[in-house]
Order: structure tokens, then sequence, then C-alpha cells
């Protein structure tokens, strides 16, 4: 029988040969450390992520003390019964997600391209020459300053949402010890929120007032949800943006020669963003609840159970992909499942992109072929990016 421990630091530094040993032995694995099945086909995995009839997001339709811990917590901690949209599911998901569609329309998305290039050259500029540690001199800078910008909160007021954000994301996962925090921090963010809707400063076209003009309309858009979505945008996009920057970089600098290809030739910039991204994925897996009793690739799954779609696994599944193992940046069949699919498919995905993009390409524009000195790993189960990198110019 096989087991499956992502525990194992050998596991984390390179997962894919136990994923594609569990994927062709048993594609769907039920895991006992994990109390979790374990899914690592791409097929498989996109059914789970299309099939919302009965797999959902929401984890409150986890069965036993999970799902009883999940109510508990969200019931009293400050904006805990707000909805997530990566937590939610039709017909809640669709009405959220209509208003926020608004501020993520192409051509919204492209207009903030040109501040995130100067935002990438302000933070490269700053970092003096020598060897880099790039997560915290550069990458997560700018991945935050890139994102707060496309979100449209004030310059003056980015620090305070920062820490606010913070604090409420981190009171929803661990529950009422962050409780006295979390109510500062709710404070904190009416204040704020109080200040956007009477100063009539915030340009409409951002998601800060696209989603200001719903609450004035009245739009079934509470304060509190709007609020939520804010934090749910920022931090979605902060930390897999980051990894997946971060994978971007150390896969480039472990594969010489594809580096090659892109200095010299900047027209693979797009192929190779997407490569990167299928090749060592940062959501490395999404999360899903069986609503009801179904059957998953020849295996019974039951209501409550928690099922893992390994994206990682997915995206290297040689049934799917041809060579699937090999880097490959001209690579043009390329239909990735690291943003998900389906009516969760990642709202900000167009801006991450544009984000791997550029970062890439004022990385190159400065270091050339650079070279790895030191790499860490860190991130999450859910999660898969470097903890520390640092590069050097050649």
């Amino acid at each position: 029988m096989p087991i499956f421990n992502p525990m194992r630091p050998a596991y984390q530094q390179d997962p894919y040969p136990s994923l594609a040993s569990l994927r062709e032995r048993e594609p769907v694995h039920r895991s006992t450390e994990l109390n979790a099945w374990v899914v690592t086909s791409y097929e498989l995995c996109d059914r789970v992520l299309h099939d919302d009839d009965t797999f959902s997001s929401d984890p409150l339709n986890a069965s036993g003390p999970m799902g009883e811990s999940i109510a508990a917590t969200r019931a009293a901690v400050p904006l805990g019964t707000a909805p997530i949209l990566g937590n939610t599911d039709d017909p809640e998901h669709a009405r959220l997600r209509a208003i926020v569609n608004r501020a993520f329309v192409p051509r919204a998305i492209e207009s903030v391209r040109p501040a995130v290039e100067d935002i990438a050259a302000e933070v490269l500029d700053g970092i003096p020459d020598g060897p880099v540690e790039l997560m915290s001199a550069f990458i997560e800078p700018f991945v935050v300053f890139s994102v707060l910008e496309q979100l449209g909160i004030p310059s003056a007021d980015r620090p305070a949402f920062r820490e606010a954000a913070r604090v409420v994301i981190a009171a929803r996962a661990e529950g009422p010890s962050r409780l006295p925090a979390a109510r500062a921090a709710h404070g904190a963010l009416s204040t704020l929120l109080e200040r956007w809707q009477s100063s009539g400063e915030v340009p409409e076209t951002t998601v800060l007032g696209t989603l200001l003009a719903a609450v004035a309309t009245g739009e079934q858009l509470t304060a509190d949800e709007m609020l939520m979505t804010l934090i749910h945008i920022s931090s979605a996009g902060n930390g897999p943006s980051a990894c997946a920057i971060g994978n971007a970089v150390l896969t480039l600098g472990r594969h010489r020669e594809a580096l090659a290809q892109l200095v010299a030739d900047p027209a693979l910039l797009q192929p190779a963003v997407e490569e990167t991204l299928r090749f060592d994925s940062a959501t490395h897996l999404l999360t899903r609840f069986v609503l009801a009793d179904t059957e998953l690739g020849g295996r019974r799954i039951r209501k409550g159970e928690l099922v893992y779609a390994v994206i990682g696994a997915a995206n290297r599944d040689p049934a799917r992909f041809f060579d699937p193992d090999v880097f490959d940046i001209t690579r043009t069949d390329n239909r990735h499942l690291s943003f998900g699919i389906a009516i969760h498919f990642c709202l900000g995905a167009p801006l991450a992109r544009i984000m791997i993009a550029t970062a890439l390409s004022a990385l190159i524009a400065r270091y050339g072929h650079y070279r790895l000195i030191d790499v860490q790993r860190g991130g999450t189960l859910l999660l898969r990016g470097p903890g520390r990198l640092v590069i050097a110019a050649e």
C-alpha cells in the first residue's frame, strides 16, 4: 500500500518523485497521516475542481471535529462570518465575484502594468551590488506593493491595512487566542473604511473603488463583506505570487540552458512564465469537502471528507503533458492548473502573470546569467516556495 507523507524533509525539497509514484500506483489515495483523500492525476484533479455540486470549497462542510472547530472560530472572531471568495460556493460565491470582477477586466489589470514595472525598478534600485537574498530584499516587497497598488488602497493607509489584514487572517486561522488583537484590527479597518467612504479620493476603477461603490448602492454587499474581500485578495495575492516568483527564479537558476535562452530571447518571457508555473506550482494543492457520497477513481468517498487535489502532481502528469519532468520554456501545450479552474479560477491570475513576468525581466536586466548561492525551502503543505533564495551575477 502506498504511503504519502508530505511532512518529510525530502518531500519538501522535491515532492515530484513521490507524487509520480503515488499517481501511478494509486491516483486516489486515502492518507491516514492527513486524514484526507489525495488526488494526483490531472484528469481527476480537473474533475474535482469542476464538480462544485459534489466538492465544496467551504470547510464548514467538513465532517466531525474539523467542521465544528471552523464553525466555532468563525462565530467567535471579528469578520469570521464574512465570506471569503476562495472558501465559498455558489450562489454566494457568484454574488461576490460578480461585483469584484468589474475591477479585474483586462483593461483595468493592464492599466497597473506601468506601476508594477516602476515598483520593481524602485525596489531593485535599493539593493546594493553583490549577492542578494531575493525573497526578503526584492520579491516580497515587490509583490506586496504591487498588490496594494492594484487594490487601490491609498498610500498613507497601506501600512495600517497590511497589519490589520494580517491580524484578521491569523484570527480566522488560530481562533479565540487572537480575539483581542482581532477586535482591535477590526476597529482599525472600520476607521479606514469610514475615511475611504467620505474622502471621495479612491478611483472607481480600482478594487477598493469598485467595492465602495457596491456598498454605497446597496448591491447586497455589507461593509464586513467588503473588508473581508479586500483582505482575502491581498493575502491570496501576496503569498502565492511571491512563491511563484521565487520558484521561477529558482527553476531558471537550476536550468542554465533555459536561462540562457531567456536572456538571449526576451520573446520567450511569457511561455517561460507559464512553464515555471507548471513545473513547480506555488499552489501545491487545493482543498475540497465532499457534499455527498461519491466515487472518484474507483474509490468510495463519503460526505464530509476532505479531498486534496494536488496541483503539483497534476501539472506533472504524463497522461496530460509531454515529458512533464522536462523544463521547457518553449512548451506550447501548457494548460496547467496552477491558478485553479472553473468558477474558482484565480481572480488575480492576470496580475500574477504580470508580476512574475515583470520580476523576471527586471532581474535578468540587472543580473543576467545569475547563479544560485543558497536555497532553503519554505512554504506550507498548501503553498510551495523558497524561504531563502540568494543569487549573484555571474
